[in-house]
């Protein structure tokens, strides 16, 4: 399995607030982080091994989700080692425990794909209790957080979307069971056609998970997508692209990419590039779908022609959040209504509600880019 060089300490200073989002408690965060020396030691001052700890008191203590969650800490950031291995069945376990408490109907699904090996993998369907014929929202993580993680944000889009909520491991994470590659969307269409064959649906992707929503939705294989974060043209460096990355993140996306071992800067360049949408041609193609980009103004992760390069597009909206980091996470409680609205909007379609839902929503966005600056 592949490790890689990786300071405990950044990784706290960059995360502790999306691990707040999953629902860990601060408390938790701060002793679990003055415990942990090292991120791939087994043992006492171990990050898994110290998550772990957190999750079995919470598991003993019957805090099935909450400990779900910590057993997601623990194989964070990539199932690189055979103790992350155990966290994830320990936190599909934790999981499935905690469903019946859940706010909304939750089913954990296997889906079959024939066009990739036969590849069965879980989908997480969330639907309001009182369903009928709803749009389906399928929602994906990135390189590092899988579909356990984003129950909130799940819950969130079923509630208060009235949707339909797919939740998907990206390829290459979790319980994905095949590697990351450049045509992945055709697994992301797979689970599409599959799930919602008739009626409306939209991807919403996070992170390395918006990339595949940007493309679906230059491929018009939806009818609406929001990508939150996504690169879509970065590619185009290749390996330059990745080495630039901080925290881990080269070996995050070696992982997801499948190598067990730091893969060399010809064959890492060569495997990045097809990512790229602008070398596949798709901005180019005239016909497109509503497209809300949200990020930060100060990723540092994406840069912002990622987000820029698609504002001349029609139909396509460009939030880029002043001051902001990656995924605009600093922002996010005053982002998600907003997004949640848009979607009901394309979803839904133009009503005096939904544009009223719209209106309000807006007012409390923080500040963005002006569209025209971002035109330029």
């Amino acid at each position: 399995m592949l490790t890689f060089e990786l300071d405990p300490h950044l990784l706290f200073a960059e995360r502790s607030r999306q691990f707040a989002g999953w629902g860990i408690p601060w408390p938790v965060i701060r002793r679990v982080r003055s415990r942990i020396t090292d991120c791939w030691h087994e043992g006492p001052g171990g990050w898994c091994r110290e998550w772990i700890q957190e999750a079995e008191a919470a598991e003993r203590k019957g805090r099935f989700l909450l400990a779900s969650m910590l057993y997601g800490a623990a194989r964070f950031p990539c199932v690189a080692t055979p103790l992350r291995a155990y966290a994830l069945q320990r936190q599909v376990a934790c999981f499935e425990r905690a469903a019946p408490g859940f706010p909304v109907h939750f089913e954990r699904r296997y889906l079959t794909c024939s066009d990739s090996n036969a590849l069965t993998a879980p989908v997480h369907l969330y639907t309001p209790r009182r369903a009928e014929e709803l749009p389906l929202v399928l929602l994906s993580g990135g390189v590092d957080t899988g579909k356990m993680e984003l129950h909130r944000l799940a819950c969130l889009l079923c509630r208060a979307g009235r949707f339909r909520v797919a939740a998907m491991d990206m390829p290459g994470t979790a319980e994905s069971g095949v590697a990351l590659t450049a045509d992945s969307h055709q697994l992301y269409q797979h689970w599409l056609d599959a799930l919602a064959p008739s009626g409306r649906k939209a991807v919403l992707g996070v992170s390395f998970g918006g990339h595949w929503a940007a493309k679906l939705a230059l491929l018009e294989a939806m009818d609406a997508a929001v990508d939150l974060g996504g690169p879509t043209v970065v590619f185009d460096s290749g390996s330059a692209f990745v080495h630039t990355l901080p925290n881990g993140m080269p070996g995050i996306i070696a992982s997801a990419l499948g190598f067990t071992r730091m893969p060399d800067e010809q064959s890492l360049a060569a495997l990045m590039r097809p990512f790229s949408l602008r070398r596949q041609g798709l901005l180019e193609r005239s016909g497109s779908i509503p497209t809300l980009v949200i990020n930060g103004e100060r990723d540092q992760y994406i840069p912002q022609e990622d987000s820029t390069v698609l504002a001349h597009r029609p139909g396509h909206q460009v939030w880029l959040m002043r001051g902001m980091s990656h995924c605009a996470a600093e922002g996010l409680p005053r982002i998600l209504p907003a997004m949640v609205a848009w979607l009901r909007l394309q979803l839904y379609g133009s009503t005096r509600t939904t544009r009223a839902l719209m209106s309000l929503a807006e007012l409390v966005l923080p500040p963005r880019i002006a569209p025209d600056a971002l035109r330029r």
